[in-house]
């Protein structure tokens, strides 16, 4: 019995992950699109809140700096990203509270 249940823990930790987790590639290309005007459509509403839901706080406050830095970070997460896509999204959104 004991060894049953041992064997069961690994499918069992994998079921309680969350199906869904933040892709700083998707999110990439949609926060591109917003940049040049176009809307990825509801495909893109939960990498857009991604972005939007990373915030930098210092002692307890809104950090702008802190938020684009992590924001940044975030996006330079993608592997292989060219064009300077990042830099140019957080030009535009990097210190934003929300879109």
């Amino acid at each position: 019995m004991r060894l049953i249940s041992l064997a069961c823990l690994p499918v069992m930790l994998i079921a309680a992950c969350p199906a869904y987790a933040s892709n700083p590639c998707q999110t990439l290309l949609c926060m591109a699109g917003e940049v040049l005007g176009q809307s990825g459509g509801s495909a893109c509403d939960n990498p857009i809140a991604d972005y939007f839901n990373i915030i930098g706080f210092k002692r307890g406050k809104f950090n702008p700096g802190r938020t684009f830095t992590a924001r940044l970070n975030f996006l330079n997460s993608c592997p292989g990203v060219l064009g300077g896509w990042p830099t140019q999204i957080n030009a535009v959104y990097g210190y934003a509270f929300g879109l």
